[in-house]
């Protein structure tokens, strides 16, 4: 299995029973480079709506789609979409069960939300939050709805949240964790509030 970066794009239209890659002969020659021939690598299809991924397999300098394999959906893409690698779950799911050396079905706990830590944030003054969640890893995080001051960092089944707020609002954010065990993915949303200075003061004198 190859798990290495790679992007190319669709040359013409490709149907949801395609079964072959519609690229230049530029970019089917990289991609037949960078899939030995008999091994395969997964790769992920993407236009502005959709996405889907397939299984592409070097047979016999012919590339050869799996189509909607870890629960994707085989869709039609218009040419100019995006065909890349990346740390899919049917990426992680080849990697845990290499990992641990098994065979047919891999014993995989999945993902679970244990807790959150986001205390008020304050214009102007650094921030952290945590999201804390469990299952077998690795986890794939996909998190939306961040303001512009607002970053994220994945370690392990732990998400940090950081920055500087500039300004009082409060953000919706959503966070969507799966790993191999695909059909147990979850999608949780969190508020972050952000109050000016002088009303987080307030806020403390009212609490004493």
């Amino acid at each position: 299995m190859i798990l290495k970066s790679i992007t190319v794009n669709l040359a013409d239209v490709l149907l949801a029973d395609d079964k072959h890659l519609t690229l230049t002969d530029r970019d089917n020659a990289r991609l037949l480079a960078h899939i030995p021939e008999g091994d395969s690598t997964y790769l992920t299809i993407q236009d502005n709506l959709y996405s889907e991924w397939v299984l592409a397999t070097n047979q016999c300098g012919t590339i050869v789609l799996e189509r909607a394999v870890g629960g994707s959906e085989a869709r039609k893409f218009p040419k100019g979409s995006c065909v890349f690698f990346e740390a899919s779950i049917p990426v992680i799911a080849w990697l845990i069960c290499n990992h641990d050396c098994c065979e047919g079905d891999c014993k995989v706990t999945p993902v679970g939300f244990t807790k959150a830590t986001l205390p008020t944030a304050i214009v102007g003054q650094p921030w952290e939050g945590r999201l804390q969640f469990s299952g077998s890893l690795p986890i794939n995080f996909d998190v939306t709805g961040m303001p512009a001051w607002m970053g994220a960092e994945y370690e392990g089944a732990l998400v940090r949240l950081s920055g500087t707020p500039d300004a009082a609002a409060v953000s919706t954010i959503s966070v969507a964790a799966a790993n191999a065990q695909g059909s147990a993915n979850i999608s949780k949303q969190f508020k972050v509030n952000v109050v000016n200075a002088p009303t987080a003061q307030k806020s403390a004198k009212a609490t004493k």
